[in-house]
């Protein structure tokens, strides 16, 4: 999906993406909308670590594209919330037309649509490939310590979301467990806060060999991510009622769960970028 769209936008996403960042509002809905796009927080801040370490993103705005991506990253579980078995042939099969019958480079857009049909065509497949687990007593046992120990599904999550480099694959799948009422929703949100640091392994991948800037982008990404967890953590059981009462699916508010908590990290943080600018630059000279 990211290979379609990043072949159909060609240059012309870098241009945009560093004509949006050029202050830090522009930054935010920059980073919110690319990353919605690209299905791919992950994308975007692999993407901003390389821009800044090729000095074409100034640091300070590159901080500021984190902040959006992390908003951006939560359409993608939006969608995975919706009920798609029954028209999820149909996507599979106008993109791989489309892909196929178009010679310009709109082709690629329909390898981006082709590729959502396949997403939720796999998740349903993990779903049905999941449901014989739950006769195990090991797999009942450790869910149900999930259930008493929010830290440990904060880890699970992390660890699990480091493995796929995807957060939102990682919820994809609590959403599914809790559907089928393996986990409550408050290891749910245990599980999406460790998701969120988790995915930031790939951009920390990606800058050890960078420069110092790139380093303080990925930097950010982790510290931005454990700060939502460290401020979130000890209101699970509020939280969990106050989705319960916003009603929807389990799944949709799990999905809820996951679009609240990067919104508010990410507009708590953003009064703070001069001043983590500056602690960056100080912890990593």
């Amino acid at each position: 999906m990211r290979q379609g769209l990043q072949s159909f936008a060609g240059l012309r996403l870098y241009q945009v993406l560093r004509w949006m960042t050029a202050t830090p509002w522009r930054g935010f809905w920059s980073g919110s909308i690319s990353t919605a796009l690209l299905q791919s927080s992950t994308a975007l801040t692999v993407m901003a670590v390389s821009f800044v370490d090729a000095e074409l993103l100034p640091f300070g705005n590159a901080l500021a594209l984190i902040l959006g991506s992390n908003v951006g990253t939560t359409l993608t579980t939006q969608l995975l919330a919706f009920p798609m078995d029954v028209i999820t042939p149909y996507i599979m099969i106008f993109g791989a037309l489309g892909y196929l019958f178009i010679p310009n480079r709109v082709r690629f857009l329909f390898l981006s649509i082709f590729s959502l049909g396949i997403l939720f065509f796999a998740l349903s497949l993990l779903q049905t490939g999941m449901a014989p687990l739950a006769d195990l007593p090991i797999i009942r046992h450790f869910l149900r310590q999930l259930g008493d120990n929010h830290l440990q599904g904060v880890i699970a999550g992390t660890v699990l979301s480091a493995l796929l480099h995807s957060s939102s694959a990682t919820t994809g799948i609590v959403m599914l467990l809790t559907e089928d009422g393996w986990i409550t929703i408050p290891t749910a949100l245990a599980f999406i806060f460790g998701a969120n640091i988790g995915t930031c392994f790939t951009a920390v991948l990606a800058a050890l060999a960078s420069s110092r800037a790139a380093q303080r982008v990925a930097l950010f990404h982790v510290l931005l991510n454990v700060f939502g967890v460290l401020i979130f953590l000890p209101f699970v059981g509020p939280l969990a009622h106050g989705l319960t009462l916003m009603g929807g699916s389990l799944s949709r508010q799990v999905a809820n769960a996951h679009t609240l908590f990067n919104l508010l990290s990410s507009i708590l943080a953003f009064p703070l970028l001069p001043w983590a600018t500056r602690f960056l630059k100080k912890i990593l000279p």
